[in-house]
């Protein structure tokens, strides 16, 4: 293996900074994954591009959207672990409340799903009744990326998605074609960050060794983001994060061994943020070294 397929595979994958790096590229263009007519607005600007929670991520996408003269927050999160509704539910409706603090507009969310769960029945919100009194009827709309038609994707035009199109479906193509066809697509764009970030996003799919077969590293590294690459600086968010983790887990089971601390310390980002994600429903420590050997 060359050294720099080796990077490939040693390079930090960050997948919220890769949503980030599209919704800059064209966030309109994005925002149509959750208002396909989205072209119709009058207007679309990013708003609270840093919304964070301690124990959460940041939101994906947020924007303040008018269109048809109506003005709403437009939230969109992607999602590629898809754990179970309880936990979902339960951070589409943390995600309003928060987002609903800091603006009285309406709020319309949108999950997308990208990779396909394990567990069939999708629900979209929390509904609540005591003493036949409905106090609670919250619902999110829900797309699924992975029953979506990757060639309606090219119809449209909407480079930005291109990426995005490796979660699609691919009824009649072996893996392989299909992690072929997607990667062809996108080296054949003048910018190559299209190239690089559907190889990135093509990680959540595909083992290491399957992608090293069709990656051109010629093109993978003539991208802007792999010279200047688009997560530095994260490790420093990575480290504070683990020390909140830490911090959270003293809180809640009591002193730390130095072993689990130390291997919390080594967590990259995306195991870090499952177990802020998890850490209410956490019963155990021994819970935690699910995602401390996985």
């Amino acid at each position: 293996m060359s050294k720099d397929l080796q990077d490939i595979k040693t390079r930090k994958h960050v997948f919220d900074e890769t949503i980030k790096t599209l919704e800059r590229k064209d966030f309109k263009g994005l925002a149509s994954l959750g208002i396909p007519n989205i072209d119709d607005a009058e207007e679309v600007h990013l708003e609270f591009t840093e919304l964070s929670m301690a124990d959460m991520r940041d939101a994906d996408y947020i924007a303040k959207v008018t269109m048809n003269k109506e003005e709403f927050i437009l939230h969109m999160e992607f999602e590629t672990n898809y754990k179970s509704n309880k936990e979902m539910s339960k951070r589409m409706l943390r995600y309003y409340t928060y987002i609903n603090w800091y603006e009285e507009l309406p709020i319309y969310q949108v999950l997308i799903i990208l990779k396909k769960p394990s567990i069939s029945n999708i629900i979209n919100g929390i509904q609540a009744t005591v003493l036949n009194d409905e106090i609670l009827n919250y619902k999110y709309k829900v797309i699924k990326a992975y029953d979506m038609d990757k060639n309606e994707i090219l119809k449209d035009k909407k480079v930005v998605l291109y990426p995005l199109r490796v979660f699609m479906k691919n009824d009649k193509e072996s893996d392989l074609e299909h992690i072929e066809e997607c990667l062809k697509v996108v080296e054949e764009l003048e910018d190559k960050d299209y190239y690089y970030l559907t190889v990135e996003l093509s990680k959540r799919l595909y083992k290491e060794e399957v992608l090293e077969k069709y990656v051109k590293e010629d093109i993978y590294m003539a991208s802007a983001l792999y010279k200047e690459p688009y997560d530095r600086g994260k490790e420093e968010e990575r480290v504070r994060l683990a020390k909140l983790i830490i911090k959270q887990l003293t809180k809640k089971f009591g002193l730390l061994s130095k072993d689990m601390r130390e291997n919390i310390e080594k967590l990259d980002s995306y195991n870090l943020e499952l177990i802020g994600e998890d850490i209410f429903d956490l019963n155990s420590l021994e819970e935690v070294e699910k995602y401390i050997s996985q």
